[in-house]
Protein backbone atom coordinates (compact mmCIF):
# COMPACT_ATOMS: atom_id res chain seq x y z
CA UNK A 1 0.00 0.00 0.00
CA UNK A 2 2.64 2.39 0.84
CA UNK A 3 4.51 2.41 -2.31
CA UNK A 4 1.25 3.01 -4.46
CA UNK A 5 0.45 6.05 -2.46
CA UNK A 6 3.64 7.28 -2.03
CA UNK A 7 3.86 7.23 -5.86
CA UNK A 8 0.55 9.25 -6.42
CA UNK A 9 2.30 12.59 -5.65
CA UNK A 10 5.52 11.92 -7.66
CA UNK A 11 3.22 11.10 -10.38
CA UNK A 12 1.86 14.39 -9.88
CA UNK A 13 5.01 16.39 -9.37
CA UNK A 14 6.11 14.90 -12.97
CA UNK A 15 3.42 16.79 -14.68
CA UNK A 16 4.71 19.29 -16.38
CA UNK A 17 2.01 21.84 -16.72
CA UNK A 18 2.63 25.34 -18.69
CA UNK A 19 -0.06 27.58 -17.10
CA UNK A 20 1.14 30.63 -19.25
CA UNK A 21 -0.23 29.20 -22.65
CA UNK A 22 -3.62 29.08 -21.39
CA UNK A 23 -3.34 32.88 -22.05
CA UNK A 24 -1.73 35.29 -24.64
CA UNK A 25 1.65 35.90 -25.08
CA UNK A 26 3.03 39.25 -25.45
CA UNK A 27 3.60 38.63 -29.31
CA UNK A 28 -0.12 38.14 -29.69
CA UNK A 29 -1.11 40.78 -27.35
CA UNK A 30 1.01 43.02 -29.64
CA UNK A 31 -0.69 41.78 -32.92
CA UNK A 32 -4.69 42.42 -31.65
CA UNK A 33 -3.31 45.93 -30.35
CA UNK A 34 -2.11 46.67 -34.23
CA UNK A 35 -5.39 45.48 -35.87
CA UNK A 36 -7.81 45.86 -33.05
CA UNK A 37 -8.44 49.68 -33.61
CA UNK A 38 -8.29 49.44 -37.23
CA UNK A 39 -11.18 47.41 -36.85
CA UNK A 40 -13.25 49.00 -34.52
CA UNK A 41 -12.87 52.32 -35.57
CA UNK A 42 -15.37 52.34 -38.12
CA UNK A 43 -17.90 50.15 -36.06
CA UNK A 44 -17.54 53.58 -33.49
CA UNK A 45 -17.93 55.57 -36.18
CA UNK A 46 -21.47 54.17 -37.54
CA UNK A 47 -21.96 54.03 -33.66
CA UNK A 48 -21.38 57.88 -33.27
CA UNK A 49 -24.41 57.75 -36.11
CA UNK A 50 -26.81 55.36 -34.25
CA UNK A 51 -26.13 57.44 -31.12
CA UNK A 52 -26.81 60.83 -32.82
CA UNK A 53 -30.20 59.70 -34.67
CA UNK A 54 -31.05 58.26 -31.24
CA UNK A 55 -30.62 61.00 -29.49
CA UNK A 56 -32.65 63.74 -31.73
CA UNK A 57 -35.52 61.75 -31.81
CA UNK A 58 -35.79 61.36 -28.18
CA UNK A 59 -35.10 65.01 -28.04
CA UNK A 60 -37.42 65.95 -30.69
CA UNK A 61 -40.05 63.25 -29.60
CA UNK A 62 -39.96 64.29 -26.19
CA UNK A 63 -40.88 68.05 -26.55
CA UNK A 64 -44.02 66.46 -29.02
CA UNK A 65 -44.95 64.52 -26.12
CA UNK A 66 -44.74 67.81 -23.42
CA UNK A 67 -47.11 69.70 -26.26
CA UNK A 68 -49.31 67.05 -26.07
CA UNK A 69 -50.28 68.40 -22.61
CA UNK A 70 -51.81 71.33 -24.50
CA UNK A 71 -55.57 70.26 -24.99
CA UNK A 72 -55.80 71.98 -29.04
CA UNK A 73 -53.02 69.71 -29.69
CA UNK A 74 -53.02 66.90 -28.00
CA UNK A 75 -56.41 65.86 -28.78
CA UNK A 76 -56.28 66.95 -32.37
CA UNK A 77 -55.93 63.46 -33.87
CA UNK A 78 -58.58 62.65 -31.80
CA UNK A 79 -60.83 62.77 -34.76
CA UNK A 80 -59.44 61.17 -37.43
CA UNK A 81 -60.47 63.49 -40.26
CA UNK A 82 -58.99 66.12 -38.45
CA UNK A 83 -55.78 64.06 -38.10
CA UNK A 84 -55.16 62.89 -41.47
CA UNK A 85 -55.90 66.72 -42.99
CA UNK A 86 -52.78 68.61 -40.24
CA UNK A 87 -50.59 65.60 -40.83
CA UNK A 88 -51.45 66.00 -44.98
CA UNK A 89 -50.74 69.76 -44.40
CA UNK A 90 -47.66 69.80 -42.07
CA UNK A 91 -46.45 66.82 -44.49
CA UNK A 92 -46.63 69.07 -47.70
CA UNK A 93 -44.76 71.97 -46.35
CA UNK A 94 -41.96 69.67 -45.25
CA UNK A 95 -42.25 67.74 -48.87
CA UNK A 96 -42.44 71.33 -50.62
CA UNK A 97 -39.00 72.72 -48.30
CA UNK A 98 -37.32 69.50 -48.54
CA UNK A 99 -37.99 69.47 -52.30
CA UNK A 100 -36.87 72.79 -52.67
CA UNK A 101 -33.66 72.40 -51.00
CA UNK A 102 -32.66 69.05 -52.38
CA UNK A 103 -34.60 68.03 -56.25
CA UNK A 104 -35.26 71.59 -57.44
CA UNK A 105 -31.15 72.04 -58.38
CA UNK A 106 -28.98 71.85 -61.46
CA UNK A 107 -28.37 68.47 -61.55
CA UNK A 108 -30.09 66.22 -64.05
CA UNK A 109 -30.47 63.64 -61.41
CA UNK A 110 -32.04 65.27 -58.53
CA UNK A 111 -35.64 64.88 -59.55
CA UNK A 112 -35.15 61.54 -58.74
CA UNK A 113 -35.48 62.52 -55.08
CA UNK A 114 -38.72 64.37 -55.41
CA UNK A 115 -41.15 61.23 -54.99
CA UNK A 116 -39.08 59.89 -51.84
CA UNK A 117 -38.83 63.65 -50.05
CA UNK A 118 -42.28 64.31 -50.76
CA UNK A 119 -42.85 60.74 -48.94
CA UNK A 120 -40.61 61.67 -46.01
CA UNK A 121 -42.83 64.78 -45.83
CA UNK A 122 -46.06 62.96 -45.65
CA UNK A 123 -44.69 60.45 -42.80
CA UNK A 124 -43.34 63.36 -40.92
CA UNK A 125 -46.28 65.40 -41.22
CA UNK A 126 -48.22 61.98 -39.33
CA UNK A 127 -45.64 61.51 -37.10
CA UNK A 128 -45.63 65.03 -35.91
CA UNK A 129 -49.13 65.29 -35.52
CA UNK A 130 -49.65 61.62 -33.85
CA UNK A 131 -46.76 62.22 -31.68
CA UNK A 132 -48.50 65.63 -30.32
CA UNK A 133 -51.55 63.09 -29.27
CA UNK A 134 -52.27 62.34 -25.48
CA UNK A 135 -52.69 58.86 -26.25
CA UNK A 136 -49.35 58.35 -27.84
CA UNK A 137 -47.70 60.12 -24.45
CA UNK A 138 -49.07 56.97 -22.25
CA UNK A 139 -47.68 54.28 -24.88
CA UNK A 140 -44.42 54.91 -25.47
CA UNK A 141 -43.43 51.88 -23.30
CA UNK A 142 -45.41 49.78 -25.80
CA UNK A 143 -43.60 51.11 -28.82
CA UNK A 144 -40.67 50.81 -27.43
CA UNK A 145 -41.22 47.34 -26.66
CA UNK A 146 -43.61 45.94 -29.23
CA UNK A 147 -43.19 44.94 -33.13
CA UNK A 148 -39.51 44.82 -34.52
CA UNK A 149 -38.31 47.75 -32.67
CA UNK A 150 -36.69 45.18 -29.74
CA UNK A 151 -35.12 43.15 -32.43
CA UNK A 152 -33.16 46.22 -34.09
CA UNK A 153 -32.91 48.25 -31.21
CA UNK A 154 -30.36 44.96 -29.91
CA UNK A 155 -28.62 45.32 -33.09
CA UNK A 156 -28.25 49.05 -32.95
CA UNK A 157 -26.93 48.60 -29.52
CA UNK A 158 -24.86 45.67 -30.10
CA UNK A 159 -23.18 48.11 -32.47
CA UNK A 160 -23.29 50.89 -30.11
CA UNK A 161 -21.61 48.59 -26.95
CA UNK A 162 -18.74 47.39 -29.44
CA UNK A 163 -18.09 50.63 -30.74
CA UNK A 164 -18.18 52.88 -27.45
CA UNK A 165 -16.07 50.07 -25.47
CA UNK A 166 -13.35 49.95 -28.59
CA UNK A 167 -12.83 53.82 -28.44
CA UNK A 168 -11.06 53.18 -25.33
CA UNK A 169 -7.95 51.64 -28.17
CA UNK A 170 -9.18 54.84 -30.91
CA UNK A 171 -6.45 57.68 -30.50
CA UNK A 172 -8.31 60.94 -29.52
CA UNK A 173 -12.29 59.43 -29.71
CA UNK A 174 -13.53 62.78 -29.22
CA UNK A 175 -12.60 64.36 -32.62
CA UNK A 176 -15.47 62.48 -34.39
CA UNK A 177 -17.94 64.01 -31.88
CA UNK A 178 -16.27 67.58 -32.59
CA UNK A 179 -16.32 66.62 -36.28
CA UNK A 180 -20.51 66.36 -36.63
CA UNK A 181 -20.50 70.36 -36.04
CA UNK A 182 -18.91 70.41 -39.53
CA UNK A 183 -21.28 68.43 -41.21
CA UNK A 184 -23.35 70.53 -43.44
CA UNK A 185 -27.31 69.74 -43.09
CA UNK A 186 -28.02 72.36 -45.77
CA UNK A 187 -25.42 73.16 -49.27
CA UNK A 188 -22.55 71.45 -50.24
CA UNK A 189 -19.88 73.02 -48.08
CA UNK A 190 -18.58 75.54 -51.53
CA UNK A 191 -17.54 79.29 -49.92
CA UNK A 192 -16.47 81.49 -52.86
CA UNK A 193 -14.75 84.55 -51.89
CA UNK A 194 -13.70 87.39 -54.55
CA UNK A 195 -11.03 89.28 -53.58
CA UNK A 196 -9.53 93.45 -55.64
CA UNK A 197 -6.19 93.53 -55.27
CA UNK A 198 -4.64 97.15 -56.58
CA UNK A 199 -2.32 97.35 -59.22
CA UNK A 200 1.34 97.43 -59.31
CA UNK A 201 3.15 100.56 -58.58
CA UNK A 202 4.33 101.95 -62.16
CA UNK A 203 7.88 102.96 -60.84
CA UNK A 204 8.53 99.60 -59.50
CA UNK A 205 9.46 96.64 -61.27
CA UNK A 206 6.78 93.77 -60.89
CA UNK A 207 9.02 91.82 -58.35
CA UNK A 208 9.12 94.80 -55.77
CA UNK A 209 5.43 95.38 -56.55
CA UNK A 210 3.86 95.23 -52.66
CA UNK A 211 1.99 92.04 -50.63
CA UNK A 212 -1.03 93.05 -49.60
CA UNK A 213 -2.52 91.90 -46.62
CA UNK A 214 -6.01 90.10 -47.21
CA UNK A 215 -8.47 90.06 -44.80
CA UNK A 216 -10.06 86.30 -45.37
CA UNK A 217 -11.01 83.38 -42.83
CA UNK A 218 -10.59 79.80 -43.09
CA UNK A 219 -8.65 76.34 -41.92
CA UNK A 220 -6.87 74.49 -44.08
CA UNK A 221 -7.34 71.50 -42.20
CA UNK A 222 -11.68 71.43 -42.92
CA UNK A 223 -11.06 72.19 -46.88
CA UNK A 224 -10.95 69.40 -49.03
CA UNK A 225 -10.38 71.47 -52.47
CA UNK A 226 -9.30 74.83 -53.50
CA UNK A 227 -10.04 76.53 -56.50
CA UNK A 228 -8.07 79.96 -57.17
CA UNK A 229 -8.51 81.73 -60.60
CA UNK A 230 -7.49 85.02 -61.38
CA UNK A 231 -7.84 87.79 -64.01
CA UNK A 232 -4.36 89.21 -63.65
CA UNK A 233 -0.98 87.64 -62.72
CA UNK A 234 -0.41 87.91 -59.14
CA UNK A 235 1.85 86.00 -56.26
CA UNK A 236 0.11 84.55 -53.13
CA UNK A 237 2.33 84.34 -50.36
CA UNK A 238 2.57 84.19 -46.64
CA UNK A 239 4.22 87.74 -45.71
CA UNK A 240 4.25 91.34 -46.91
CA UNK A 241 8.13 91.05 -46.98
CA UNK A 242 10.35 88.23 -48.31
CA UNK A 243 12.47 88.23 -45.13
CA UNK A 244 8.93 87.17 -43.59
CA UNK A 245 8.54 84.42 -46.55
CA UNK A 246 8.92 81.03 -45.01
CA UNK A 247 7.98 79.47 -48.65
CA UNK A 248 8.00 80.17 -51.82
CA UNK A 249 5.49 82.62 -52.97
CA UNK A 250 2.90 80.29 -55.59
CA UNK A 251 2.71 82.39 -58.64
CA UNK A 252 -1.20 82.39 -60.60
CA UNK A 253 -1.16 83.43 -64.04
CA UNK A 254 -4.21 84.94 -65.60
CA UNK A 255 -6.27 82.83 -66.67
CA UNK A 256 -5.37 80.28 -64.76
CA UNK A 257 -6.94 78.22 -62.28
CA UNK A 258 -4.90 76.92 -59.01
CA UNK A 259 -6.28 73.51 -57.64
CA UNK A 260 -5.62 72.50 -54.48
CA UNK A 261 -6.92 69.07 -53.58
CA UNK A 262 -6.40 67.52 -49.52
CA UNK A 263 -6.81 64.35 -50.91
CA UNK A 264 -3.25 64.47 -53.00
CA UNK A 265 -1.46 65.37 -50.14
CA UNK A 266 0.24 68.50 -51.75
CA UNK A 267 0.96 71.56 -50.12
CA UNK A 268 -2.13 74.57 -49.99
CA UNK A 269 -1.09 77.52 -51.62
CA UNK A 270 -1.96 79.50 -48.56
CA UNK A 271 -0.59 79.67 -45.22
CA UNK A 272 -1.82 77.94 -42.18
CA UNK A 273 -2.68 80.92 -40.34
CA UNK A 274 -5.17 83.07 -42.73
CA UNK A 275 -3.33 86.80 -41.04
CA UNK A 276 -0.11 85.99 -42.73
CA UNK A 277 -2.33 85.64 -46.42
CA UNK A 278 -0.67 88.45 -48.52
CA UNK A 279 -1.35 88.80 -52.57
CA UNK A 280 0.90 90.66 -54.78
CA UNK A 281 -0.38 91.85 -58.08
CA UNK A 282 2.19 92.19 -60.71
CA UNK A 283 0.10 94.25 -63.39
CA UNK A 284 -0.69 97.83 -63.61
CA UNK A 285 -4.41 97.04 -63.18
CA UNK A 286 -6.44 96.18 -60.17
CA UNK A 287 -7.06 92.39 -59.83
CA UNK A 288 -10.04 89.91 -59.28
CA UNK A 289 -8.57 86.89 -57.39
CA UNK A 290 -11.78 84.75 -56.78
CA UNK A 291 -11.18 81.45 -54.01
CA UNK A 292 -13.62 78.48 -53.96
CA UNK A 293 -13.35 76.23 -50.92
CA UNK A 294 -14.99 73.26 -50.37
CA UNK A 295 -14.85 72.52 -46.63
CA UNK A 296 -15.52 69.18 -45.01
CA UNK A 297 -15.31 67.95 -41.34
CA UNK A 298 -11.93 66.91 -40.48
CA UNK A 299 -13.04 63.80 -39.95
CA UNK A 300 -15.03 62.89 -43.06
CA UNK A 301 -16.48 59.69 -42.33
CA UNK A 302 -18.59 61.80 -40.02
CA UNK A 303 -20.63 62.82 -42.99
CA UNK A 304 -21.62 59.29 -43.39
CA UNK A 305 -22.27 58.73 -39.84
CA UNK A 306 -24.43 62.25 -39.74
CA UNK A 307 -26.36 60.40 -42.69
CA UNK A 308 -26.70 56.97 -40.77
CA UNK A 309 -28.42 58.83 -37.52
CA UNK A 310 -30.75 60.85 -40.29
CA UNK A 311 -31.80 57.54 -41.14
CA UNK A 312 -32.13 55.93 -37.69
CA UNK A 313 -34.19 59.13 -37.31
CA UNK A 314 -36.87 58.99 -40.44
CA UNK A 315 -37.39 55.22 -39.31
CA UNK A 316 -38.44 55.68 -35.89
CA UNK A 317 -40.62 58.70 -37.28
CA UNK A 318 -42.10 56.24 -39.93
CA UNK A 319 -42.86 53.80 -37.31
CA UNK A 320 -44.64 56.19 -35.08
CA UNK A 321 -46.47 57.44 -37.55
CA UNK A 322 -47.54 53.86 -38.48
CA UNK A 323 -48.32 52.34 -35.36
CA UNK A 324 -50.51 55.14 -34.39
CA UNK A 325 -51.79 56.55 -37.44
CA UNK A 326 -53.29 53.09 -38.97
CA UNK A 327 -53.37 51.10 -35.64
CA UNK A 328 -55.69 47.44 -37.18
CA UNK A 329 -53.21 47.60 -40.03
CA UNK A 330 -50.40 47.57 -37.07
CA UNK A 331 -52.05 45.41 -34.92
CA UNK A 332 -52.23 42.94 -38.12
CA UNK A 333 -48.88 43.94 -39.15
CA UNK A 334 -47.00 43.07 -35.96
CA UNK A 335 -49.15 39.96 -35.14
CA UNK A 336 -48.00 38.37 -38.81
CA UNK A 337 -44.32 39.30 -38.07
CA UNK A 338 -44.61 37.99 -34.64
CA UNK A 339 -45.96 34.64 -36.08
CA UNK A 340 -43.24 33.87 -39.00
CA UNK A 341 -40.54 34.56 -36.37
CA UNK A 342 -41.48 32.31 -34.09
CA UNK A 343 -41.69 29.62 -36.83
CA UNK A 344 -38.49 26.91 -37.35
CA UNK A 345 -37.84 27.45 -40.89
CA UNK A 346 -37.35 31.46 -39.78
CA UNK A 347 -34.66 30.70 -37.33
CA UNK A 348 -33.02 28.28 -39.23
CA UNK A 349 -32.95 30.86 -42.66
CA UNK A 350 -31.64 33.26 -39.78
CA UNK A 351 -28.76 30.66 -38.35
CA UNK A 352 -27.57 29.32 -42.22
CA UNK A 353 -27.48 33.18 -43.26
CA UNK A 354 -25.46 33.99 -39.99
CA UNK A 355 -23.09 30.86 -40.45
CA UNK A 356 -22.92 31.43 -44.75
CA UNK A 357 -21.26 35.11 -44.27
CA UNK A 358 -19.21 34.08 -41.42
CA UNK A 359 -18.07 31.21 -43.69
CA UNK A 360 -17.43 33.70 -46.60
CA UNK A 361 -15.35 36.16 -44.41
CA UNK A 362 -12.70 33.59 -43.69
CA UNK A 363 -12.83 31.50 -47.29
CA UNK A 364 -10.02 31.82 -49.74
CA UNK A 365 -11.96 32.58 -52.62
CA UNK A 366 -8.83 32.58 -54.69
CA UNK A 367 -9.00 36.02 -56.61
CA UNK A 368 -5.65 37.53 -56.76
CA UNK A 369 -6.79 40.49 -54.42
CA UNK A 370 -10.65 40.40 -54.86
CA UNK A 371 -11.51 38.15 -51.85
CA UNK A 372 -13.55 41.27 -50.11
CA UNK A 373 -15.60 42.05 -53.15
CA UNK A 374 -16.51 37.89 -53.34
CA UNK A 375 -17.08 37.90 -49.90
CA UNK A 376 -19.72 41.07 -50.03
CA UNK A 377 -21.24 39.90 -53.28
CA UNK A 378 -21.76 36.06 -52.05
CA UNK A 379 -23.12 37.69 -48.37
CA UNK A 380 -25.69 40.03 -49.75
CA UNK A 381 -26.63 37.32 -52.21
CA UNK A 382 -27.24 34.88 -49.90
CA UNK A 383 -29.35 37.43 -47.59
CA UNK A 384 -31.43 38.66 -50.28
CA UNK A 385 -32.64 34.71 -51.25
CA UNK A 386 -32.92 33.41 -47.70
CA UNK A 387 -35.14 36.74 -47.22
CA UNK A 388 -36.53 36.10 -50.58
CA UNK A 389 -37.78 32.61 -49.38
CA UNK A 390 -38.89 33.37 -46.36
CA UNK A 391 -41.27 36.38 -47.82
CA UNK A 392 -43.13 33.24 -50.37
CA UNK A 393 -43.50 31.03 -47.15
CA UNK A 394 -45.22 33.91 -45.27
CA UNK A 395 -47.31 34.31 -47.89
CA UNK A 396 -48.85 31.19 -47.94
CA UNK A 397 -48.80 30.71 -44.47
CA UNK A 398 -50.60 34.02 -43.24
CA UNK A 399 -52.67 34.69 -46.56
CA UNK A 400 -53.26 30.92 -48.41
CA UNK A 401 -53.48 29.22 -45.49
CA UNK A 402 -55.77 31.69 -43.40
CA UNK A 403 -58.21 31.80 -46.43
CA UNK A 404 -58.23 28.13 -47.07
CA UNK A 405 -58.44 27.43 -42.91
CA UNK A 406 -61.47 30.06 -42.68
CA UNK A 407 -59.28 32.43 -40.54
CA UNK A 408 -58.92 35.07 -42.75
CA UNK A 409 -62.93 35.33 -42.30
CA UNK A 410 -62.95 35.49 -38.50
CA UNK A 411 -60.32 38.70 -39.28
CA UNK A 412 -62.35 40.43 -41.46
CA UNK A 413 -65.72 39.55 -39.40
CA UNK A 414 -64.19 42.66 -36.97
CA UNK A 415 -64.15 46.24 -37.86
CA UNK A 416 -61.30 45.77 -40.84
CA UNK A 417 -61.77 46.11 -44.31
CA UNK A 418 -60.19 43.79 -46.66
CA UNK A 419 -57.58 46.27 -48.31
CA UNK A 420 -56.68 46.45 -44.29
CA UNK A 421 -56.70 42.90 -44.34
CA UNK A 422 -53.62 42.66 -47.24
CA UNK A 423 -51.85 45.93 -46.42
CA UNK A 424 -51.57 43.96 -42.61
CA UNK A 425 -50.21 41.07 -43.95
CA UNK A 426 -47.42 42.29 -46.63
CA UNK A 427 -46.46 44.74 -44.17
CA UNK A 428 -45.93 42.22 -41.37
CA UNK A 429 -44.19 39.68 -43.82
CA UNK A 430 -41.95 42.67 -44.99
CA UNK A 431 -41.35 43.28 -40.87
CA UNK A 432 -40.08 40.11 -40.60
CA UNK A 433 -37.74 40.32 -43.52
CA UNK A 434 -36.21 43.40 -42.57
CA UNK A 435 -35.72 41.78 -39.24
CA UNK A 436 -33.44 38.90 -41.08
CA UNK A 437 -31.54 41.62 -43.35
CA UNK A 438 -31.03 43.45 -39.72
CA UNK A 439 -29.55 40.69 -37.99
CA UNK A 440 -27.23 39.08 -41.19
CA UNK A 441 -26.12 42.51 -42.29
CA UNK A 442 -25.34 43.33 -38.67
CA UNK A 443 -22.72 40.57 -38.49
CA UNK A 444 -21.60 41.01 -42.48
CA UNK A 445 -20.77 44.56 -41.21
CA UNK A 446 -18.99 43.46 -38.57
CA UNK A 447 -17.08 41.11 -40.55
CA UNK A 448 -16.50 42.96 -43.46
CA UNK A 449 -14.30 46.02 -41.10
CA UNK A 450 -12.14 42.89 -40.36
CA UNK A 451 -12.26 41.40 -44.01
CA UNK A 452 -9.38 43.97 -44.91
CA UNK A 453 -6.92 43.46 -42.07
CA UNK A 454 -7.65 39.49 -42.34
CA UNK A 455 -6.66 39.57 -45.89
CA UNK A 456 -3.77 41.94 -45.12
CA UNK A 457 -2.70 39.38 -42.53
CA UNK A 458 -3.15 36.69 -44.96
CA UNK A 459 -0.39 38.00 -47.68
CA UNK A 460 2.63 40.52 -47.35
CA UNK A 461 0.52 43.48 -47.49
CA UNK A 462 0.83 45.63 -45.03
CA UNK A 463 -1.95 46.45 -42.37
CA UNK A 464 -4.31 48.72 -43.97
CA UNK A 465 -5.79 52.36 -42.50
CA UNK A 466 -9.03 51.88 -40.67
CA UNK A 467 -10.77 54.28 -43.58
CA UNK A 468 -10.48 50.92 -45.65
CA UNK A 469 -12.78 49.35 -43.46
CA UNK A 470 -15.40 51.85 -43.17
CA UNK A 471 -15.65 52.63 -47.20
CA UNK A 472 -16.42 48.84 -47.47
CA UNK A 473 -19.06 49.18 -45.01
CA UNK A 474 -20.31 52.12 -46.33
CA UNK A 475 -19.98 50.57 -49.97
CA UNK A 476 -22.21 47.53 -48.52
CA UNK A 477 -24.92 49.40 -46.96
CA UNK A 478 -26.35 50.33 -50.44
CA UNK A 479 -26.68 47.23 -51.77
CA UNK A 480 -28.08 45.91 -49.01
CA UNK A 481 -30.92 48.86 -49.74
CA UNK A 482 -31.19 47.65 -53.22
CA UNK A 483 -31.56 43.97 -52.32
CA UNK A 484 -33.89 44.54 -49.55
CA UNK A 485 -35.98 46.73 -52.44
CA UNK A 486 -35.82 43.34 -54.69
CA UNK A 487 -37.10 41.06 -51.83
CA UNK A 488 -39.94 43.64 -51.07
CA UNK A 489 -41.29 43.33 -55.01
CA UNK A 490 -41.10 39.80 -54.55
CA UNK A 491 -42.95 39.69 -51.63
CA UNK A 492 -45.75 42.24 -53.07
CA UNK A 493 -46.39 39.54 -55.86
CA UNK A 494 -46.27 36.42 -53.88
CA UNK A 495 -48.74 38.02 -51.46
CA UNK A 496 -50.98 39.48 -54.33
CA UNK A 497 -50.62 35.28 -55.48
CA UNK A 498 -51.75 34.38 -52.21
CA UNK A 499 -54.98 35.70 -52.61
CA UNK A 500 -55.65 32.85 -55.32
CA UNK A 501 -52.59 30.20 -55.42
CA UNK A 502 -51.57 27.56 -52.75
CA UNK A 503 -48.04 28.01 -51.41
CA UNK A 504 -46.57 25.64 -53.97
CA UNK A 505 -47.82 27.26 -57.05
CA UNK A 506 -46.99 30.50 -55.70
CA UNK A 507 -43.34 29.39 -54.86
CA UNK A 508 -43.04 28.33 -58.51
CA UNK A 509 -44.50 31.40 -59.84
CA UNK A 510 -42.21 33.28 -57.82
CA UNK A 511 -39.22 31.86 -59.06
CA UNK A 512 -39.89 31.88 -62.52
CA UNK A 513 -41.04 35.53 -62.33
CA UNK A 514 -37.41 36.11 -60.27
CA UNK A 515 -35.44 34.64 -63.04
CA UNK A 516 -37.47 36.55 -65.61
CA UNK A 517 -37.38 39.89 -64.02
CA UNK A 518 -33.49 39.45 -63.54
CA UNK A 519 -33.47 38.64 -67.24
CA UNK A 520 -35.53 41.11 -69.07
CA UNK A 521 -33.23 44.02 -69.40
CA UNK A 522 -30.82 41.44 -71.56
CA UNK A 523 -34.21 40.55 -73.41
CA UNK A 524 -34.89 43.91 -74.22
CA UNK A 525 -31.69 44.82 -75.46
CA UNK A 526 -31.43 41.42 -77.94
CA UNK A 527 -34.85 42.18 -79.29
CA UNK A 528 -33.86 45.74 -80.65
CA UNK A 529 -33.03 45.57 -84.33
CA UNK A 530 -34.02 41.74 -84.58
CA UNK A 531 -37.70 40.38 -86.13
CA UNK A 532 -40.64 42.53 -85.06
CA UNK A 533 -42.19 40.12 -83.22
CA UNK A 534 -39.38 38.69 -81.09
CA UNK A 535 -39.33 42.61 -80.31
CA UNK A 536 -42.90 42.90 -79.06
CA UNK A 537 -42.62 39.91 -76.86
CA UNK A 538 -39.19 41.09 -75.24
CA UNK A 539 -41.33 44.63 -74.86
CA UNK A 540 -44.25 42.85 -73.40
CA UNK A 541 -42.45 40.81 -71.43
CA UNK A 542 -41.03 44.20 -69.71
CA UNK A 543 -44.09 45.66 -69.09
CA UNK A 544 -45.79 42.61 -67.15
CA UNK A 545 -42.87 41.16 -65.13
CA UNK A 546 -41.04 43.44 -62.91
CA UNK A 547 -37.16 44.98 -64.09
CA UNK A 548 -35.46 43.71 -61.36
CA UNK A 549 -32.20 44.37 -63.08
CA UNK A 550 -33.14 47.92 -61.22
CA UNK A 551 -31.95 46.47 -58.27
CA UNK A 552 -29.26 43.95 -59.27
CA UNK A 553 -26.05 46.08 -59.02
CA UNK A 554 -23.76 43.06 -59.53
CA UNK A 555 -21.58 44.98 -62.41
CA UNK A 556 -21.15 47.82 -60.28
CA UNK A 557 -19.93 45.32 -57.15
CA UNK A 558 -17.35 43.46 -59.94
CA UNK A 559 -15.91 46.27 -61.25
CA UNK A 560 -15.02 47.59 -57.31
CA UNK A 561 -17.16 50.74 -57.97
CA UNK A 562 -19.55 51.89 -54.93
CA UNK A 563 -23.62 52.39 -55.70
CA UNK A 564 -24.34 55.79 -55.11
CA UNK A 565 -27.15 57.08 -52.96
CA UNK A 566 -28.98 58.83 -55.59
CA UNK A 567 -29.15 55.52 -57.53
CA UNK A 568 -31.17 54.27 -54.47
CA UNK A 569 -33.90 57.10 -55.14
CA UNK A 570 -34.64 56.16 -58.55
CA UNK A 571 -34.63 52.26 -57.65
CA UNK A 572 -37.69 53.14 -54.87
CA UNK A 573 -39.58 55.62 -57.37
CA UNK A 574 -39.45 52.12 -59.30
CA UNK A 575 -40.27 50.10 -56.01
CA UNK A 576 -43.43 52.39 -55.00
CA UNK A 577 -45.02 52.53 -58.97
CA UNK A 578 -44.74 48.61 -59.15
CA UNK A 579 -45.83 48.14 -55.89
CA UNK A 580 -48.83 50.11 -56.00
CA UNK A 581 -49.95 48.48 -59.31
CA UNK A 582 -49.14 45.22 -57.25
CA UNK A 583 -51.46 45.73 -54.68
CA UNK A 584 -54.41 46.98 -57.08
CA UNK A 585 -54.22 44.04 -58.42
CA UNK A 586 -54.23 41.86 -55.44
CA UNK A 587 -57.56 43.87 -54.38
CA UNK A 588 -59.22 42.77 -57.67
CA UNK A 589 -57.69 39.35 -57.12
CA UNK A 590 -59.17 39.08 -53.13
CA UNK A 591 -62.45 41.87 -53.33
CA UNK A 592 -64.38 39.01 -55.02
CA UNK A 593 -62.88 35.89 -53.38
CA UNK A 594 -65.36 33.89 -51.80
CA UNK A 595 -64.02 33.65 -47.90
CA UNK A 596 -67.09 31.15 -46.70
Amino acid sequence: MAPSVLSAPAAISGLSLDVSNLFPGPMLLGQIADWFPIWVTPIYTIAIGLLLGAGVAALFYGVLALLSFIPPLGKLADSPTTGNIASLVIGVVIAVLLCSQYAWSDDGFAQTLILPLVLIGLVMGYAIIYAMWYRTRVEWGEILTEGIVPYVLSVAGLFVLVGLAGSYFISDPMRFVRSLSEVHLVGDGVTEVALTIPGADPSVSPDAATFHPQSIDYDLTGISELKITTDKTVMLADGAEMIDFERNPTRVDAGETLVFRYQDRDQPPLPQDPSRFHIQNRELDPATVTITMTSIPRVPEVTQAAGIGAMVFFLFSGLVAFRQAAPRVWALAWSTAKNEMAQTLYLILLVIGVVGVIIFSIYPFNTLGDDIRMFKDSSVTLIMVLAMLQAVWSSGTSVSEEIEGRTALTVLSKPVSRRSFLLGKYAGIIMSVAVMFVIIGAVLLLLMAYKPIYDARETPAATPIWEIGFEEIMSTVPVLGLYFMQTMVIASIAVALATRLPLLANLILCFVIYVIGNLTQPLVASAQGENPLVGFFGNLIAVIVPNLNIFNVQSAMDSGSQVPWIYLAGSFNYLVCFAVAIWMLAMLLFEDRDLA
